[in-house]
C-alpha cells in the first residue's frame, strides 16, 4: 500500500500545475489576506546565497483562476489535486464552510491522510477556535502494552504564520514579513535561514548603495578640492536650483493637499447625496430602501469615508433608535412577482398571498413558506389550458372583528388629542389590547383553476378540504360568484357533434356548491332568464342566492328581480324597479341583507359625478322602506356592515357603508344618514365590531378606530377618532391580526410582517405598580443620578373621587437602583435641577384630601443618602410650572411673578436679586418680562427701575458686584429685548426686536459687536449660543442660521419635528424666544438644541447640522453619553445612549439581516 502511495505521489510531482492552493473563506480579512499572499509568493525571488532556484510559481486562488466554469466544484477539485502545497487561511469562520473543509479533506487524502505539505496562515481569532481539528493532530505508529503496532493520534501545533492584529491594515503589514514562513517550505528551506539571508541581502543592498554614495562623495571631494573656484562660481546657480526645487516641492505638497481635499469633498458630497436619497425614500414610506441608502452613506469597517451627521440622522430616524418601541417590518415575504392580494388566514395562523406565479401560504410567526401552489402543480393542473393554467384565490375573510379592544396607554383619566379636519379630534394615546377574546383574522381559501375546478383549502395549513370539479355535462364555465352560503358556478352545457367535437350547448346552469362541504346543493337551469348568447347577457347580473331564492339585476328593465328555485329551475317571484340613469352612466348594482331585509345599492358614475343610492325593502322585495343617496363611489371597494342596536346601545340598528375613501353610518330603521366621513387616504384594510367600532388602516399607514357613539350624540364637538398605529412602509395591501400586520406596497414583490417590539437599547425606569406619568425633570452633570417623578393611581383607575399621590425618586443609572424620597411623598414637583451633587426641587404639598397647597417650597436633597432640607430663605415661586436652571454649583429660578431671581447654592443657602431693602415696600428694581440668562454664579438680567427705565446688567451672586451693559433702551421706545444669552463666560448676547443681536463684554459692559439678522429668510423667533464664538438664530421656517460677530456665516440647517402638522415654531414670533434653549453635550463639538422643553436635536457644531432628533426629550447630562426621554402618551420614561456610528451601523445591519434583506 505504501509503495502504491509513493508511486502516486511521484506521479503527482511530475504533473503539479500549481505550487500551492490557497484555501480560504470569501470573507474579510480572509479574502484580502489570500489575495495579498498570492501576489507576494508569485513575485518572490529567493536570495542567490540560498542556493535555491525558484521557477515561476503559480498559486491557485479560486477568484483569480476560475473565470467561467460551468462546474466550479470540479475545477476546484482538479486544482487541489494538481497543487504541491495547500495553504490554509485560518479564522473562526473557516471550519463553517463545507467547501473549505472539502478542499482540506481532499488534499489530505492525496497525502495519505496526513498533514504533509499543508501550511497555515492565522488571520484572525485564537488558534484553538480557528484551526481545523484535522490540523491539530497527527497519527503515529507505536507499540501497545501487548507488543502490537497501533496508530495513535498525537496533538501537534500546526506550522503557522500569524498575522492577527487589531486592524486589517496592521494585519496586512505583518504579512509583508510573515509570508516568508510560507515561502520557506515551498523552497524547501528553513524559515530562520531564509529570514536571515533576506536580512543579509537587504544589508548588502544597503552597503552597495552606501558604497556607491561614498564613492560619489569621495569623487565630489576630489573635484571640489581641484575645482573650488569653479564651485564657488556655481553656488549661486545651485542655490537657485535648490530654491526652484523647494518651490516645486511646495507646489506639489499644495497640489496633493488640494487633491486630498477634493477627494474628501467628493466623498462628503456623495455621502450627502445618499443621505438625502435616504430621507426622500423614508418620506415616501420606502423604509427598507431608505435604511440601505443611509448605511451606504456611512463608512463601513476599514473604509476611509467621512462620517456625515446627516446620514446618522436619517438612519437613527428610520430605525427608530430614539423610540422605546416601534412598529417596523420584522420578516420579509419574497414573491416571484408583484403581490396581488394578501391576508392573515386560518384565524391569524398563516398569511396567504397571491401573485402571478401562484398562491403562497406563510407561517405568520416565522415567515417560513408552508406551501406554494402554482398552476403547474399536478393537483391543481388544468386539463385544457396546460401551461396557461391560471389560479384564482378567494380569501374568506370576515370583516367582523367583534372582540377587538383598545387601551389608553397614558395615565388613567388622561386625554390627549389632535385637531383633525376629518374627525374633528384624534385621540393619540390608544393601542391594541390583544387578549384571548380577540379573534384572529381569516378563514379558509377557495381556489379555482382555468378548468373552473374548485378547491377549499385549510387557511391554517394549505391542505385541501374538498374538491369540486366542473360537472361532466358542463361545456364551459361562465363565472364563479361568492355568496354567504354558496359558491355559485355558472356554466353552459355542451353538445357533441357527429365527429366527436364538443361545442357549447344551448342551456345555462347555475350550480350551488355548499361552502362548507363542497357538495353540489342544487343545479338550476337558468336559460330562460338570459339570452341565447354564449356568455351571460350584458343586461343580467346575478346578485345573490339566499333562502332558495335567486336575485338578479336586469339592466334592460332597470329591475332587481327575484326567482324561487323550484325543481332545479328559477320561477319568477318579485321585482323592484330602479330609477333609470342618465345616458352615459356607468351603473353597478349590489345587494346585501343587513338585519335580514334586502338592501339594494345602486352605484352610478357619470363623468366626475358619483353616487350610491341605498334602498331598503321588506323581506319579500315588495315594499320600499326607505331610500338614501350618498355622494360616494360605491363601485370602488364598496362594502356594508350591520351593527345591531342591542350591541351598540344606539336607538336603532345601524348600517355602516364603506367605499375606498368614505365611511358612512346609516340608521337602518329610518334611512337617516347619521354621518359620512370623507377620508384623506384610501382604505387598505377595514374591519368592524358589532358594538359600533370601525377599524381601518389607510394607504398612508395611519390606523384609526372610529366609534359610532362619537357621531350620534348630536354634538359635533364629540366627533372623534382614535389613532392606533402608524406604519412607516408603503401600504397598498394590508391585513391585521392579533397585534401583527402584513403589508405590501404598490407593485412590490415583497410583503412584510410587522409588529411592535421594544427597543433593546432603551433603559426604562419602572416606578412600580399603579404608577403613571413618569418624568425625568433633572439629571446630574455626570449622568449618574436622575430625578424621577411619578404619580400613584389607586388600583390603576381614576374618577372624580380619586386622590392621585405624586412621588419623587432618585434613580442611579449605573445599576438601575430607584430610591424614593419619602419626605416629599405627596408633593408635586414643579421644577428640579442639580447644584453639584445636590438636587434642588421646587414643590407644592397637598392636604389629606388631595387639595394642592397655594404655596410652594424649595428643597435641597442630598443624593448620597436621600436626606431633605428646606432651602434657607428661599421664596415662593407661585407658578404652576417652574424652570430651574443649573449653572456652576448653584440653581437659579424666577420668583415674585418673574420679577426677582433666586440663587440656591449647593449648601442650601438662598441669595436674591431684586429684593426690597429693609423698611422698603418694593425693591428698587425688578426683572422685566422674566428675561435673564445665567453663567456660573452670574446672571445677566433686563432690569426695570421704579421710574420704569430699563437697563441691562450682569450681577455676580458670589461677589455682589453689578456691571451695567452699554445698552441705551430709552432712545427708542419701540425697541424691546426679546432674549438674553451667554455667548461665553466673558460675553453676553442680547436679541432685540429690531432683528439685531448685540454682544457685550461682561467685564467692562462695552458693546463689542452688533449683528443684523436680516438675510435669515423668515422672521427670527429666538437666538442661542452654539460655540464660544458663534450663535444661531431660529426662524419661523424651522431653520437655524449660524452667525458670529461679523454676521451670517452662510450655514443653516432645519429642525424637523416629529409632525409637520404639530410644528409650533412657525406659530410663534420673537415674544416666545425663551422657548429655545441650548444644553451642553458629552460629545465633542455637539450641543443639544431644545424647543419647548421636550423636543431636542443634537447639533454637530463643526458641520452645523443635526445629528439626532430626540422626541419627548427630558434631560441630558453634560458629561455622559446618554439622553433621557419621557413619553406621556405611553407612560414611559428612561434613557438611550447617544449612539456611535458603529452602534448605528450594527443595529442597521442586524435589522436588515433579521428582516431578510
Amino acid at each position: 500500500m505504501i509503495d502504491v502511495y509513493n508511486t502516486f505521489i511521484e506521479e503527482r510531482i511530475m504533473e503539479y500545475k500549481y505550487k500551492a492552493f490557497i484555501s480560504y473563506r470569501h470573507l474579510e480579512p480572509d479574502m484580502q489576506a489570500a489575495e495579498r499572499l498570492q501576489k507576494l509568493l508569485e513575485a518572490y525571488k529567493p536570495p542567490k546565497s540560498l542556493g535555491k532556484t525558484k521557477e515561476n510559481w503559480r498559486i491557485f486562488r479560486d477568484v483569480s483562476e476560475l473565470q467561467s466554469s460551468s462546474d466550479l466544484s470540479e475545477d476546484i477539485r482538479n486544482a487541489v489535486e494538481t497543487s504541491e502545497f495547500l495553504i490554509v487561511i485560518c479564522s473562526p469562520k473557516y471550519t463553517e464552510s463545507k467547501w473549505c473543509m472539502q478542499e482540506l479533506t481532499r488534499f489530505r487524502e492525496l497525502h495519505g491522510n496526513t498533514n504533509e505539505n499543508i501550511i497555515t496562515l492565522l488571520v484572525s481569532g485564537l488558534p484553538q477556535e480557528s484551526f481545523p481539528e484535522e490540523l491539530t493532530y497527527t497519527e503515529m505508529t507505536t507499540v501497545d502494552e501487548n507488543g502490537k503496532e497501533v496508530k495513535v493520534k498525537v496533538e501537534v501545533e500546526p506550522l503557522a504564520a500569524n498575522i492577527t492584529a487589531d486592524s486589517l491594515k496592521e494585519s496586512m503589514k505583518k504579512l509583508n514579513t510573515e509570508y516568508l514562513r510560507i515561502a520557506a517550505p515551498l523552497l524547501g528551506c528553513d524559515f530562520n535561514d531564509l529570514f536571515q539571508r533576506e536580512k543579509r541581502r537587504e544589508a548588502a543592498r544597503r552597503r552597495r548603495i552606501f558604497g556607491a554614495v561614498s564613492g560619489i562623495l569621495s569623487l565630489i571631494t576630489v573635484i571640489s578640492a581641484v575645482s573650488a573656484v569653479t564651485i564657488n562660481r556655481k553656488n549661486v546657480m545651485i542655490q537657485e536650483q535648490n530654491d526652484q526645487i523647494t518651490e516645486q516641492n511646495t507646489r506639489i505638497i499644495e497640489q496633493n493637499q488640494q487633491i486630498e481635499k477634493k477627494n474628501n469633498d467628493l466623498l462628503v458630497e456623495n455621502a450627502g447625496h445618499l443621505a438625502v436619497e435616504s430621507e426622500n425614500l423614508f418620506s415616501s414610506s420606502s423604509l427598507i430602501p431608505a435604511i440601505k441608502k443611509a448605511v451606504e452613506a456611512l463608512p463601513s469597517e476599514g473604509e476611509e469615508k467621512p462620517v456625515l451627521p446627516e446620514a446618522e440622522y436619517a438612519l437613527s430616524r428610520e430605525l427608530g433608535m430614539f423610540r422605546h418601541q416601534q412598529l417596523v417590518p420584522r420578516i420579509s415575504l419574497k414573491h416571484d412577482s408583484s403581490v396581488e392580494q394578501l391576508s392573515f388566514m386560518g384565524g391569524g395562523k398563516t398569511i396567504v398571498s397571491q401573485d402571478a406565479a401562484g398562491v403562497y401560504f406563510w407561517d405568520a410567526e416565522t415567515g417560513s413558506l408552508i406551501r406554494k401552489i402554482t398552476g403547474a402543480d399536478s393537483e391543481f393542473a388544468s386539463q385544457t389550458s396546460g401551461s396557461a393554467n391560471k389560479l384564482t384565490a378567494i380569501l374568506d375573510v370576515s370583516p367582523d372583528k367583534t372582540g377587538t379592544y383598545f387601551e389608553n396607554t397614558s395615565s388613567p383619566g388622561s386625554i390627549s388629542y389632535e385637531n383633525s379636519s376629518v374627525f374633528n379630534k384624534v385621540y393619540t394615546c390608544y393601542a391594541h389590547s390583544v387578549d384571548d377574546e380577540e379573534p384572529g383574522t381569516g378563514g379558509d381559501v377557495f381556489l379555482s383553476n382555468s378548468d373552473s375546478t374548485l378547491w377549499r383549502l385549510d387557511g391554517a395549513t394549505g391542505d385541501v378540504k374538498w374538491t369540486a370539479p366542473l360537472p361532466a355535462d358542463a361545456g364551459n364555465c361562465l363565472d364563479i360568484i361568492e355568496s354567504e352560503k354558496y359558491i355559485i358556478r355558472l356554466y353552459r352545457d355542451k353538445k357533441v357533434m357527429p365527429g366527436g367535437t364538443e361545442i357549447p350547448g344551448d342551456n345555462t346552469f347555475m350550480e350551488l356548491i355548499d361552502r362548507e362541504t363542497g357538495a353540489s346543493a342544487d343545479t338550476a337551469n337558468i336559460t330562460d332568464i338570459i339570452d341565447s348568447s354564449f356568455t351571460l347577457a350584458m343586461d343580467i347580473t346575478i346578485l345573490d342566492v339566499r333562502d332558495n331564492r335567486l336575485y338578479i339585476y336586469n339592466s334592460e328593465k332597470e329591475e332587481v328581480q327575484s326567482f324561487e328555485i323550484r325543481d332545479h329551475a328559477p320561477a319568477p317571484a318579485d321585482s323592484a324597479s330602479l330609477p333609470v340613469p342618465p345616458t352615459g352612466t356607468i351603473r353597478n348594482v349590489y345587494m346585501n341583507f343587513p338585519g335580514g331585509d334586502p338592501l339594494i345599492i345602486t352605484g352610478d358614475i357619470l363623468a366626475f359625478n358619483t353616487s350610491a343610492t341605498l334602498v331598503r325593502y321588506d323581506s319579500e322585495l315588495k315594499k320600499q322602506k326607505w331610500s338614501l343617496t350618498l355622494p360616494v363611489n360605491y363601485q370602488n371597494n364598496g362594502g356594508v356592515f350591520f351593527m345591531p342596536a342591542a350591541d351598540t346601545g344606539y336607538a336603532h340598528d345601524v348600517i355602516t357603508v364603506k367605499t375606498d375613501r368614505t365611511v358612512s353610518f346609516i340608521d337602518c330603521e329610518t334611512g337617516e344618514e347619521l354621518r359620512t366621513l370623507t377620508l384623506d387616504c384610501s382604505i387598505a384594510d377595514i374591519s368592524y365590531s358589532r358594538t359600533g367600532l370601525v377599524m381601518f388602516t389607510g394607504d398612508d399607514g395611519e390606523e384609526y378606530t372610529v366609534s359610532l357613539g362619537h357621531f350620534t350624540t348630536g354634538d359635533p364637538s364629540d366627533n372623534a377618532a382614535f389613532r392606533v398605529q402608524t406604519i412607516d412602509t408603503a401600504v397598498s395591501l394590508c391585513s391585521y391580526s392579533r397585534g401583527k400586520y402584513v403589508t405590501a406596497g404598490d407593485y412590490s414583490n415583497t410583503a412584510y410582517i410587522q409588529y411592535t417590539e421594544d427597543n433593546q437599547m432603551f433603559t426604562g425606569i419602572d416606578t412600580g405598580e399603579y404608577m403613571y406619568s413618569p418624568g425625568v425633570p433633572a439629571v446630574s452633570a455626570d449622568g449618574s443620578i436622575a430625578a424621577v417623578t411619578s404619580d400613584f393611581y389607586p388600583e390603576g383607575k381614576y374618577d372624580s373621587s380619586t386622590v392621585v399621590v405624586p412621588h419623587l425618586f432618585l434613580y442611579r443609572t449605573a445599576d438601575g437602583q430607584l430610591s424614593e424620597v419619602k419626605e416629599l411623598e405627596g408633593y408635586s414637583i414643579k421644577g428640579a435641577a442639580f447644584a453639584g451633587d445636590t438636587l434642588v426641587v421646587n414643590a407644592v404639598g397637598r392636604d389629606e384630601n388631595g387639595i394642592i397647597s397655594s404655596e410652594d417650597k424649595t428643597f435641597c436633597i442630598n443624593t448620597s443618602d436621600g436626606s431633605v432640607r428646606e432651602a434657607e430663605g428661599a421664596p415662593s415661586a407661585t407658578k404652576s410650572k417652574l424652570k430651574l436652571l443649573s449653572a456652576g454649583e448653584g440653581v437659579f429660578f424666577l420668583t415674585a411673578a418673574d420679577r426677582s431671581l433666586a440663587y440656591i447654592s449647593a449648601d442650601g443657602r438662598c441669595r436674591m436679586w431684586g429684593e426690597a431693602e429693609e423698611g422698603s415696600l418694593s425693591p428698587e428694581k425688578e426683572i422685566s418680562g422674566g428675561k435673564y440668562a445665567v453663567s456660573g454664579d452670574r446672571a445677566a438680567v433686563l432690569a426695570k427701575a421704579q421710574d420704569g427705565s430699563l437697563s441691562m446688567e450682569v450681577y455676580s451672586f458670589g461677589s455682589g458686584q453689578t456691571t451695567l451693559l452699554d445698552c441705551d433702551l430709552s432712545s427708542d421706545e419701540g425697541l424691546e429685548v426679546r432674549h438674553i444669552f451667554w455667548q461665553n463666560s466673558d460675553t453676553v448676547g442680547v436679541f432685540f426686536s429690531d432683528r439685531t443681536v448685540s454682544l457685550f463684554d461682561t467685564a467692562t459692559g462695552k458693546r463689542t459687536a452688533s449683528v443684523s439678522l436680516v438675510g435669515t429668510g423668515q422672521e427670527p423667533v429666538s437666538v442661542a449660543p452654539v460655540t464660544d464664538t458663534t450663535f444661531a438664530a431660529l426662524c419661523r421656517d424651522s431653520c437655524i442660521y449660524e452667525l458670529n460677530a461679523e454676521g451670517l456665516t452662510g450655514r443653516s440647517c432645519r429642525l424637523d419635528l416629529s409632525s409637520s402638522d404639530d410644528n409650533s415654531i412657525r406659530s410663534y414670533d420673537s415674544t416666545n424666544a425663551a422657548r429655545l434653549e441650548v444644553m451642553p453635550s458629552a460629545g465633542e463639538s455637539h450641543i443639544y438644541v431644545v424647543w419647548d422643553r421636550d423636543q431636542a436635536w443634537l447639533l454637530d457644531t463643526e458641520r452645523f447640522t443635526v445629528r439626532y432628533r430626540i422626541d419627548g426629550f427630558s434631560a441630558a447630562p453634560a458629561d455622559a453619553g446618554i439622553v433621557f426621554i419621557s413619553d406621556d402618551m405611553r407612560s414611559k420614561a428612561g434613557f438611550f445612549p447617544v449612539y456611535t456610528t458603529g452602534q448605528l451601523l450594527t443595529a442597521a445591519k442586524e435589522y436588515l439581516t433579521g428582516v431578510g434583506e
